[in-house]
């Protein structure tokens, strides 16, 4: 009887134990999902919206005292709001998707021919104008061309007094879409995170696995459009019109942040915070993968930093460095297919 009371209690044992293990890990995954859509999706598109914000009051500043200097506020607000939209790339779903607010700010190359037809025009540039054209018309990369010129040395007074208008409505535009992402996302707004958090009883996500594979399949898609789309087809074609955002040179800043986009969704880290993030999931099971992930991410970011020219030149004189980093990108993608999303499908219900 002893020993049968024994067995017994290892038993009990064992099965409280395997409770205890089945109930921390449903809590550190729905607390990754928490963590990501609160401090580091919403937490971004808030800090987007705000800086595209401070950038239409700084346009609204030179319009009103078109100084050199005024023109430089409006040229680094413009690329602080492009921070934080570059980092939001890496979980390119939802409202920015589904609402096309993606391609509405963020298409390229500018449409010059088109470009100089709108600014020859005598359409007045509200909002609603604004709204209705074509995507290579709108957005970033529009507003970049204006600010800095083809060459990006452009001086305050060789803005016109229609670019100055065009200008306007196109930050007035983008302030307001970016508030609208924000919006959309918000608890009080189009509450969008709480389908992620709800993930497993929510109308989007009937699963966390839907959630998990949604959020990793964001982070291997930005890694590919970095590696294989924004520099691999202007490495390929030699075509430095292509680049992102050549005006500016803020093509390698714009990679850059891409990726730190992707590292803040692995960490669950992003301006200083420290929350959780996909890595909190992984090291439950696999802390070699972990560590290869890390180390691939902090490669990609290693031999973009080895980039020490601006894009459009770099593919012609920094051939080997170009490289270099499409493959280290490229590398940290197959870590995330191969790696990653088959632990979120085999762990994750």
């Amino acid at each position: 009887m002893r020993n049968l009371y024994i067995i017994t209690c290892i038993l009990v044992l064992i099965s409280c134990e395997k409770e205890k293990a089945t109930n921390n890990v449903v809590s550190t995954q729905s607390d990754v999902l928490r963590d990501l859509s609160l401090n580091v999706y919403l937490s971004t598109y808030e800090n987007l919206s705000l800086r595209t914000n401070k950038f239409h009051q700084d346009v609204q500043s030179f319009i009103n005292n078109p100084t050199q200097e005024n023109l430089d506020l409006c040229r680094s607000g413009w690329k602080s709001a492009r921070e934080a939209w570059e980092n939001s790339e890496a979980w390119l779903f939802g409202p920015v998707s589904t609402n096309s607010i993606d391609p509405s700010i963020d298409t390229w190359p500018v449409d010059f021919i088109r470009l100089d037809s709108v600014l020859s025009s005598t359409a007045v540039f509200d909002n609603t104008y604004i709204n209705n054209l074509e995507e290579s018309l709108k957005g970033f990369h529009p507003i970049e061309y204006i600010l800095f010129g083809f060459n990006g040395n452009k001086s305050a007074n060789q803005i016109t007094s229609r670019q100055k208008e065009y200008l306007l409505a196109l930050s007035e535009n983008l302030r307001q879409l970016t508030l609208d992402l924000h919006n959309s996302w918000a608890l009080q707004g189009g509450n969008y995170v709480t389908e992620i958090l709800n993930a497993g009883s929510s109308n989007l996500f009937p699963s966390k696995l839907s959630a998990y594979q949604e959020i990793a399949n964001a982070m291997i898609g930005i890694c590919d459009e970095v590696a294989n789309g924004k520099i691999g087809d202007v490495f390929t074609t030699l075509d430095s019109m292509g680049e992102e955002s050549p005006f500016a040179k803020n093509s390698m800043v714009d990679f850059k942040n891409n990726i730190l986009g992707v590292e803040a969704v692995y960490l669950g880290n992003i301006n200083g915070s420290d929350n959780k993030g996909m890595e909190d999931f992984v090291r439950m099971y696999n802390l070699s993968l972990d560590g290869k992930i890390k180390q691939k991410i902090s490669q990609s970011k290693a031999a973009l930093a080895q980039i020490t020219l601006p894009f459009g030149r770099a593919i012609f004189e920094q051939p080997i460095q170009v490289q270099q980093a499409i493959d280290a990108i490229n590398s940290l993608k197959t870590e995330l297919e191969e790696g990653l999303l088959p632990l979120i499908q085999m762990h994750v219900k």
